[in-house]
């Protein structure tokens, strides 16, 4: 055999062992696999997922995964079902050593039938209600965040900003009514939020709408039923009974500060850009950045995830519009502004 052969075979041995090597260690990498109930155009999503790579950022050790199953699009069961046979599809393709799943129908579709599961450890974040109706409190596998409204954060703005209101005549006690689309989200949400102790505040329960139509009817007549109203979930709303393609969740929040006698609070920090005057909403980063840290605690065998107690969210992000708040002739500490301008959520 000539040397220049001999050598060329050497090369090509050499170049063929080391794609191996890299193809098994890719393949043999520890697998994240990420589940997002919406789209990635979702202000949420895309600001837990800020949380959730800035946690991630430097492990290159880990493969990961994301898939959205884009659940804010559809209104029908069928194709929420679909939508939940494709995720699943997509879990049992990529065989993940942790599923990191987020949100409500994430947790309904899916993550629910990988409990007690013998080797994927499902870490959930952003559930808004109990964990039990998906099977977590019995698991060995699971841990995870709950996403709570602040209720109380919420409850001492709209004090203050009472308290600022040159219009508002003292005597009856401040009344708030929570208003919502007929989504998983809101209806769960719905269950907190009632049941929170409000005092001094007398706090009037929850209305579901099933449209753009009854939505507008509830605002023009909040006056009769709240001194504040509480929107969080808006992007579920078809414009009528007869039209059923869903409102842009501008269009709803724009007419919603501009129509409402009484002034409207976000639950969502995002609701302020929508066009709300004022929200107070949980920390999307917090979630992903809780979600991820668990997965690497999972993964780096710090901890056993049946002894991770579940989380509650802590942070919270305030966001403002300042027309609409002189408009009401209201104040707000100037350390909300600061706050709110600090994390880009200031609007004039």
């Amino acid at each position: 055999m000539k040397k220049t052969t001999l050598t060329s075979l050497t090369m090509s041995l050499f170049f063929l062992t080391t794609i191996l090597v890299v193809v098994w260690m890719s393949y043999n990498k520890p697998r994240v696999f990420i589940l997002h109930s919406y789209s990635n155009d979702y202000v949420w999503t895309e600001e837990v997922n800020v949380g959730i790579e800035r946690t991630l950022a430097n492990q290159k050790w880990l493969l990961v995964r994301y898939h959205f199953m884009k659940t804010k699009k559809f209104k029908d069961d069928a194709s929420h079902r679909r939508a939940g046979i494709a995720a699943k599809n997509a879990i049992d393709k990529f065989r993940p050593d942790v599923l990191i799943a987020v949100d409500d129908y994430a947790q309904k579709l899916v993550a629910a039938k990988y409990v007690n599961h013998p080797t994927m450890q499902i870490v959930f974040a952003g559930v808004n209600g109990s964990i039990e109706p998906y099977g977590y409190y019995k698991a060995n596998n699971v841990t995870g965040i709950v996403e709570r409204k602040q209720v109380k954060a919420i409850r001492e703005v709209i004090l203050l900003l009472a308290a600022s209101d040159q219009n508002r005549k003292g005597g009856n006690p401040l009344r708030t009514l929570f208003l919502s689309d007929p989504a998983l989200s809101g209806k769960m949400d719905t269950e907190y939020v009632d049941a929170f102790d409000w005092q001094p505040i007398d706090h009037q329960g929850s209305i579901h709408v099933n449209d753009y139509d009854e939505w507008r009817e509830i605002v023009g007549k909040a006056g009769e039923m709240t001194d504040f109203l509480l929107v969080s979930g808006y992007r579920k709303l078809p414009r009528s009974k007869t039209d059923e393609k869903f409102v842009s969740p501008e269009e709803i929040m724009t007419w919603t500060e501009e129509n409402s006698p009484v002034p409207v609070i976000g639950m969502n920090f995002f609701n302020t850009g929508d066009g709300a005057m004022l929200s107070v909403g949980v920390s999307p980063y917090e979630q992903g950045e809780v979600a991820a840290g668990l997965a690497l605690d999972i993964l780096c065998g710090r901890k056993k995830v049946n002894e991770i107690p579940v989380q509650v969210s802590q942070q919270y992000v305030i966001s403002l519009r300042n027309s609409a708040i002189r408009k009401r002739n209201m104040e707000v500490p100037k350390i909300f502004e600061a706050f709110a301008r600090a994390t880009n959520n200031y609007f004039d």
